[in-house]
């Protein structure tokens, strides 16, 4: 009778142990996906405001100007690719 005892009180300290992980993972998951949002739309924000300043394709023609323009574009659509 005491073995199962001992089982039953081993089972439900397991199980609270895993409950208490389930749960804090949970919350550190929600975490990144409210980070991972908000950088997302960050980076939209950012490539919208490099395009309103380049709105009459200045950067983008000059030819030493515009190679860092297109870097940075470049660099922007990459990063928002891998975050997808």
């Amino acid at each position: 009778m005491w073995i199962i005892a001992t089982l039953m009180v081993i089972f439900f300290i397991s199980t609270g142990a895993l409950a208490y992980a389930c749960y804090n993972l949970l919350r550190k998951i929600e975490v990144y996906e409210d980070w991972l949002t908000y950088f997302r739309t960050e980076i939209d924000n950012v490539y919208r405001g490099i395009k309103v300043v380049d709105d009459r394709n200045l950067f983008e023609k000059d030819d030493d100007v515009g190679a860092t323009f297109e870097s940075i574009l470049q660099i922007i659509k990459e990063f928002d690719e891998k975050i997808k």
